[in-house]
């Protein structure tokens, strides 16, 4: 058995990559990221970018598994995208979700691997770091969307890079007051 790699593989290529950073102050047994990420009501979630207006609609499903599946939609850099984020960790303190996210750009439908992950870390009493990161990758659709319209890799990278930087920022400090509310109710 050959230990080669198949050439014909797809291997996805990183078209964007996020980290930014807020703090929550709220007891840690308090504080539940993934609760708030699987059952925050369409209107807060559409409040988190009150400049760009990018988050258009939030909803909740279960996967044909059973698991709970967050149903998101936004505006980024031009491209609406609707993403279905299934789990991947589910912590009181730290959630990761993936989805398969369908992309329109103008008139054309293409896909993109996102993976997006809160962390609240204690620093000390209340205080916690929190870290809004996101990654998205490409699909063979994507590429192929590349292809088919001569965008090269590196273009369209950078200016995923670009509008994803743009909404991490924008959002990170309301997901965090947000959460920093629900877990204030709690305690």
């Amino acid at each position: 058995m050959s230990t080669e790699p198949n050439q014909s593989e797809f291997q996805p290529r990183l078209l964007a990559e996020s980290t930014a950073k807020f703090h929550i102050n709220a007891p840690t047994a308090a504080i539940d990221i993934t609760d708030w990420l699987y059952n925050v009501p369409e209107s807060e979630y559409a409040a988190c970018t009150p400049i760009s207006k990018a988050h258009v609609s939030a909803g909740f499903t279960t996967s044909p598994d059973g698991k709970p599946m967050s149903i998101n939609v936004e505006d980024i850099g031009g491209a609406l995208i609707v993403e279905h984020y299934n789990p991947v960790i589910s912590e009181k303190l730290h959630c990761r979700v993936e989805s398969v996210s369908t992309l329109l750009i103008g008139r054309i439908y293409t896909t993109a691997r996102v993976t997006w992950e809160l962390i609240a870390t204690p620093k000390s009493g209340t205080h916690h770091e929190f870290t809004n990161n996101v990654w998205v990758h490409t699909t063979e659709k994507y590429d192929q969307y590349l292809e088919a319209l001569r965008i090269p890799y590196e273009e369209a990278r950078h200016r995923f890079q670009l509008a994803i930087e743009a909404h991490n920022a924008e959002e990170t400090p309301y997901f965090a007051a947000g959460i920093e509310k629900k877990a204030l109710k709690k305690s």
